[in-house]
């Protein structure tokens, strides 16, 4: 008689899956963690690559680069300038300190197509961001900036600019594409020579410290110093507003003080942090940490549209705020105001717990979010006088 073979039952072919899946489940953090280990590994190496960069610039130039060169702001201090001043992304400006590095990090062809040497921004009056009609002159249209017209330059996406746990910065990721203002036409950045719009500006994750405070605070390399967050300390980082520090104005220590710090790309492709090309607060450069602000990745801000001063000081409201009621939840909060203009941005990132920081002797660290406010202050700005360790971040 044949003997007769078992198969599973139902109930055991259940507890195997079962069992399978918890394994599964047990093992996923793991691999995630894994997996953005080496996101993070290469992020870091991103970084390093790019303080070498500005490091290099500063051996053959005997200074850091400048922020971003505005021509118009000469002669101007953190009293008599202002934030949309410095930050209207409607008009033309000079190079930013991505632009000057690349032939330090292996771009010297893009950076020849730049023409950096054909940059003047302009010398005229200002014109007030969104508001032409309140003009009593205009800017001196026939001293625009070329380089803002130089489609090469402005859509290439760099590896050394791009942190790959960044979801938002893809191939196709871009500030800004056809069509996106056409609600808000006075607040894109023009060439106003031609009267046209400049479209699609690579995104990249990396700024330059401009300091504790919004860029025109320390406006050609002054400090405006306030009441707030602590008395008596200056707000000026390495490079900002037409200043690039030479080795000497950086008092604390290189070992001491940040360089270049993470940016998060925008919430959408009208939103311009994370945009490397553009020298303006979230753009390309990067520090905050005012009370509204204090540390990397917060999520301060209330919803729309009463988020007041919480999260990023850009004024993206009319655009952004019916977008995105809950940025500040998000860790991308803006102001809402009514002008479209970019100051000061928090470092941020989508590393849990933290953000990459290179420091001006070329190291980098991974900058906790739990970091001590005012250990985080003390380490954006160049002369602060505050002696730190390395184990205090």
């Amino acid at each position: 008689m044949a003997t007769r073979r078992r198969g599973f039952t139902l109930i055991e072919l259940l507890v195997v899956i079962a069992i399978i899946a918890v394994l599964i489940a047990l093992l996923l953090p793991a691999v995630q963690s894994a997996r953005e280990a080496a996101r993070r590994a290469q992020c870091t190496n991103n970084a390093k690559q790019l303080a070498l960069g500005v490091m290099n610039f500063e051996s053959s130039n005997g200074t850091f680069p400048k922020g971003v060169n505005e021509p118009y702001l000469t002669g101007l201090t953190p009293y008599t300038g202002s934030d949309a001043l410095g930050s209207d992304q409607t008009e033309p400006f000079g190079p930013n300190w991505a632009i000057m590095i690349l032939p330090y990090i292996d771009q010297a062809p893009l950076y020849n197509a730049s023409n950096v040497a054909g940059y003047p921004g302009w010398s005229g009056p200002y014109m007030t961001p969104g508001n032409p009609s309140g003009l009593t002159t205009a800017p001196n249209e026939n001293l625009y900036n070329m380089d803002w017209c130089n489609t090469t330059v402005r859509s290439s996406r760099l590896a050394v600019f791009v942190c790959p746990t960044d979801p938002n910065n893809g191939p196709d990721a871009f500030f800004y594409t056809p069509g996106d203002y056409s609600n808000y036409p006075q607040y894109a950045p023009m060439d106003r020579m031609k009267g046209i719009p400049l479209t699609n500006w690579a995104r990249g994750n990396y700024g330059a410290v401009q300091g504790t405070t919004d860029p025109d605070h320390s406006l050609n390399d002054m400090d405006l110093i306030q009441a707030d967050p602590f008395p008596g300390m200056p707000k000026s980082g390495v490079m900002g507003l037409n200043f690039g520090s030479k080795l000497a104005a950086i008092t604390d220590g290189t070992s001491n003080t940040a360089m270049v710090a993470e940016l998060r790309v925008g919430l959408s492709s009208m939103d311009i942090r994370g945009t490397w090309a553009i020298g303006l607060g979230m753009a390309s450069l990067a520090g905050h940490a005012k009370p509204f602000n204090p540390t990397p990745n917060n999520k301060n801000g209330l919803p729309y549209p009463n988020c007041g001063d919480g999260g990023d000081e850009m004024q993206d409201g009319p655009v952004l705020g019916p977008q995105f009621p809950n940025a500040g939840q998000q860790g991308m909060g803006f102001n809402c105001g009514g002008g479209m203009y970019n100051s000061g941005g928090q470092s941020r990132s989508m590393h849990p717990g933290g953000v990459n920081v290179a420091f001006c002797d070329g190291s980098v660290h991974f900058i906790k979010n739990s970091i001590a406010w005012k250990v985080w202050y003390a380490i954006l700005c160049k002369h602060d006088g505050i002696v730190m360790s390395s184990d205090q971040y």
